[in-house]
């Protein structure tokens, strides 16, 4: 039976990983940031001495994009040189290493969904982050695979996304952004892919996300119509948004991930509309 250790196992990610790995012909050792520092390299190497994992998914990463902007030196600390850490201990024990990465890699400036082959560009202090982390793997690491997501969204979720049922259930009236594009995650959908590949034994780079775009402005309305309720959504540009909200991180305007390749190895995936309906009348 073949080992898995996660890192930010307790994330919205991590649990959703969990539950689908669950009963599977795994042993999975899921750890939070108490329990697996990625920056004490030290008391890390003795996690992987201890369990010898067959395959490592990182996901222990700072996402909040804003606190991001305002914090690059702790953000480069774990992200960047967290990652890093993960890579040669993946490396020391020849374990396949799975890197979650992000949309925001990319500046936005393109007018056409991303595939794993475009240049990335990052326009804040997250992306630039996560992209180092991909450098070194791909510079590094014989054994990985990077998968680029998008807005992710789930049950228990910190997330605005994945809040945003509670947002519209307590409001009247809500404001979105209708010039921020980009591709809706369902992290079921995600983890389920993520498990796919694994039994493909697919490496390198590769776009996961449900099928199509919207703006946040499109995804409010939707999740307004399936949960039948009055609150009222405007929809505003990302500028006004920054006058009212003051955050602080640069957003590319279209990021939308293409899933052209994912979908040549017979792995299909939900629109984000379906996924959206199963999340809110399922979860």
């Amino acid at each position: 039976m073949k080992k898995i250790l996660i890192t930010g196992g307790n994330g919205l990610v991590g649990t959703y990983l969990k539950k689908i790995l669950n009963g599977k012909d795994y042993s999975v050792f899921a750890f939070g940031k108490e329990d697996l520092n990625i920056i004490d390299i030290e008391k890390s190497y003795k996690i992987f001495k201890d369990l010898s994992p067959d395959i490592v998914i990182h996901l222990a990463a700072i996402t909040d994009v804003d606190y991001c902007e305002k914090n690059p030196d702790i953000t480069f600390l774990i992200n960047s040189k967290g990652t890093e850490n993960i890579s040669k201990l993946s490396i020391d024990f020849n374990c396949f290493l799975i890197y979650l990465s992000t949309d925001f890699i990319f500046d936005g400036m393109k007018n056409s969904p991303y595939t794993e082959k475009d240049k990335p560009n990052p326009i804040n202090i997250y992306g630039k982050s996560k992209l180092i982390g991909e450098e070194y793997i791909i510079k590094n690491c014989e054994k990985y695979l990077i998968i680029r997501t998008s807005r992710i969204f789930g049950n228990g979720g910190k997330n605005f996304s994945s809040r945003l049922r509670e947002i519209l259930k307590e409001k009247k009236e809500i404001l979105l952004t209708i010039d921020l594009i980009n591709s809706p995650t369902y992290a079921l959908s995600l983890t389920q892919t993520i498990l796919r590949l694994i039994e493909k034994g697919f490496y390198g780079i590769i776009n996961v996300c449900n099928k199509g775009w919207c703006s946040f402005y499109e995804f409010g309305v939707k999740m307004k119509e399936i949960m039948k309720i009055n609150t009222e959504i405007k929809g505003i540009s990302f500028s006004e948004f920054l006058k009212i909200y003051q955050q602080a991180a640069p957003r590319p305007k279209f990021s939308p991930l293409s899933i052209e390749l994912l979908n040549s190895l017979s792995i299909k995936i939900d629109s984000w509309e379906f996924a959206l309906e199963k999340f809110l009348k399922e979860e």
